[in-house]
């Protein structure tokens, strides 16, 4: 990769939902590019697209054109990317029939390193919504989707993870890799998740795991709300409609073994 390429990506990288704007002075100090150069690469980065001038209040004034933000031509790629992903086609129906049967959002998820990537999400009807958005990561300890994926994994891939510090985003985040590992086994032996107010206060999910044609763990599916509709309790309510859609999309994208865990509760 030439090194002005390289630089150009460093830029793009600095724009996250945290930091939305940066100005050229910002920039130039936290990469320790000199402003000459990082200005080039701006201009051309905004020429192509992929950032674009944003006016900024300061002082009660707008200032036109001060900070930079990420452009629409990213936002273009990203949905190419996200209607090139096979896996959201094929779940999506599945995913609205959940959504009508229970009302309440469905989230798809896959992993990316460390972390669980939300890919599809289809809204409840409910006044009041779960919030989170496609393209959103999460660790993998952390809420009942993103562990089921890290359930599934091999268990030295498991504790190469889980020796990297357990951040802290709700009072139920596991709090230690005992726990974690705990939890863990639950998942394997009932072939669910369910997760209550661990990545964000008050919020719940189930959530079960999706086999690819290697018999790996690619994907997992959930239903996520608030404990008022989805308590501990009542968890076998969703969990063979949960299955079921999850053996189905399993068996489209290539597993062709019985899903394990469909039967568990009718045989239960």
């Amino acid at each position: 990769m030439s090194k002005t390429m390289e630089k150009g990506l460093q830029l793009l990288d600095l724009f996250t939902e945290d930091h939305p704007y940066w100005r050229l002075d910002e920039i130039s100090a936290y990469t320790e590019i000199p402003k000459p150069t990082a200005l080039r690469l701006l201009r051309t980065l905004v020429e192509v697209g992929f950032l674009q001038r944003t006016p900024v209040e300061r002082n009660g004034a707008i200032i036109d054109g001060d900070s930079y933000s990420l452009g629409l031509k990213l936002l273009q790629l990203g949905e190419r990317v996200a209607s090139g992903l096979e896996i959201r086609n094929i779940a999506l129906p599945f995913m609205r029939q959940l959504q009508m049967q229970f009302n309440e959002a469905v989230q798809l998820i896959t992993r990316e390193n460390n972390n669980g990537v939300y890919i599809e999400k289809v809204e409840s009807t409910r006044p009041v919504r779960l919030y989170t958005r496609v393209g959103r990561h999460a660790p993998l300890y952390a809420g009942a989707c993103t562990r089921t994926l890290l359930s599934f994994l091999p268990d030295e891939e498991i504790d190469a993870i889980l020796s990297m510090p357990l951040t802290n985003y709700a009072s139920q985040t596991p709090k230690s890799a005992e726990e974690v590992w705990s939890l863990i086994k639950q998942v394997r032996s009932e072939g669910y998740a369910y997760s209550l107010s661990e990545l964000e206060e008050g919020t719940v999910s189930i959530a079960v795991p999706i086999f690819n044609r290697h018999g790996e763990v690619e994907y997992s599916i959930s239903i996520a709300g608030f404990p008022v509709s989805l308590p501990k309790e009542n968890a076998n309510h969703f969990l063979q409609s949960l299955w079921e859609a999850a053996a189905n999309i399993s068996e489209k994208i290539g597993y062709t073994h019985l899903y394990p865990y469909r039967n568990a509760l009718k045989k239960s």
